[in-house]
């Protein structure tokens, strides 16, 4: 079953003004099958096979000179040859007005963007797929379910077909992410120290950053629990989300906050393999925290960048705080139905702001509308969109 992507249309249009486009997002978040559908008379070549990705990084004039006559290209996971960007550059500036023309995907984030702004700076367009949102399950018919997207997660392959063990998946995922994606990025000894590492990201998901803690957890420095921390953002696995830096006259805390990209990770880090066990567990507030994170991650107008967390020296709190539009908007995440305005922060944190703010609290109501109260909006991110 295919299930319609919200880039699509976005991705199209940039084609036919642009000569390049990269294509970044986690392994199987759906790249490949999203562009086989889009450009199906696109020439395609994976560089996941080792002989071709040896060939175009050996040689990467002769490989890409075997494509002149070729209308349109998709060179997948093109993070395993970046010696063919340099050459891609040569190609690109010798006919500026060939569009459309190179599609490249890659599934390592951080380092694809190092190689793209050092060669392909201006002459490609970059958009960022990650795994399926509520809103993209909702409009394919998959309302009924959407309560499961909290411990399933969002990997397309899971969705599209029904007789696939969400369990065995992730176990795989992981698996293979330890075995073969992480030993490429950084050069880890011992995987089951890692694997600890990521279990111990589960369990703080949602809170501020302590190496010191998560080193005492593990056995290992705090030195290579931050690096390996950075591995698992740089694969795109996890988010650091920033504190809001903006001079409000009270001293912020300084470090991140730490959220998984997929719900489905998380929870089977966290052994929740069922509806049943995400019920209860001491972790439900922050498995919708991060759920919640997701979609705001996957929204178009919002992106990485734009999103923050609020918290001061008092420690209060806003969970996620937006720069958008001209507006501030306040989200807080609760996973209860019904919440006690009195524990919700906004009239504590919106007079601050000179901008105009936007209050909305993200919890479990049944409602399928947006409920509009007095200081704040009530949503349920997985029955409506939040903004």
């Amino acid at each position: 079953m295919w299930i319609p992507r919200s880039l699509s249309d976005k991705i199209s249009a940039v084609l036919e003004t642009r000569p390049a486009l990269l294509l970044t997002g986690v392994r199987q978040s759906g790249k490949s099958s999203l562009l086989r559908r889009l450009f199906p008379n696109s020439e395609y070549v994976t560089l996941d096979r080792i002989a071709v990705a040896q060939s175009a990084q050996e040689n990467p004039e002769s490989f890409l000179r075997q494509f002149d006559a070729t209308p349109q290209v998709t060179l997948d996971e093109i993070q395993y040859a970046p010696n063919l960007f340099r050459e891609l550059k040569i190609r690109i500036d010798a006919d500026r007005g060939q569009f459309g023309k190179w599609i490249l995907t890659g599934s390592q984030y951080f380092s694809l963007m190092k190689d793209v702004s050092e060669s392909l700076a201006g002459r490609v367009s970059i958009f960022h797929l990650q795994t399926l949102s509520a809103g993209e399950l909702r409009h394919s018919g998959f309302f009924p379910l959407l309560d499961d997207l909290l411990w399933r997660g969002g990997y397309p392959e899971i969705w599209a077909y029904e007789t696939i063990d969400a369990a065995q998946f992730y176990d795989d995922y992981i698996q293979t992410y330890l075995e073969r994606d992480l030993r490429q990025i950084i050069n880890v000894s011992n995987l089951l120290d890692f694997q600890r590492i990521m279990r111990s990201c589960a369990i703080r998901a949602g809170q501020l950053v302590n190496f010191a803690e998560m080193a005492k957890d593990v056995g290992v420095s705090a030195k290579t629990v931050k690096s390996w921390i950075n591995t698992l953002e740089t694969s795109g696995l996890i988010h650091l989300l920033p504190p809001y830096s903006a001079n409000l006259g009270k001293r912020l805390i300084k470090s991140p906050k730490l959220f998984f990209a997929d719900q489905g990770i998380l929870c089977n880090l966290l052994n929740i393999r069922t509806p049943k066990a995400l019920e209860g567990h001491i972790h439900e507030g922050s498995i919708w925290e991060n759920f919640v994170f997701t979609e705001l991650l996957k929204h178009p107008e919002v992106g990485k960048k734009n999103i923050f967390f609020y918290r001061d020296q008092n420690n209060v709190e806003i969970d996620f705080l937006i720069e958008m539009n001209n507006t501030i908007y306040l989200i807080e995440a609760k996973s209860s139905e019904q919440i006690d305005p009195k524990k919700l922060n906004f009239r504590k944190v919106s007079p601050l702001f000179a901008a105009t703010t936007r209050n909305i609290l993200a919890c479990r109501t049944p409602e399928t509308l947006r409920i509009p109260r007095k200081d704040y909006d009530v949503v349920n991110p997985l029955k409506h969109a939040i903004f």
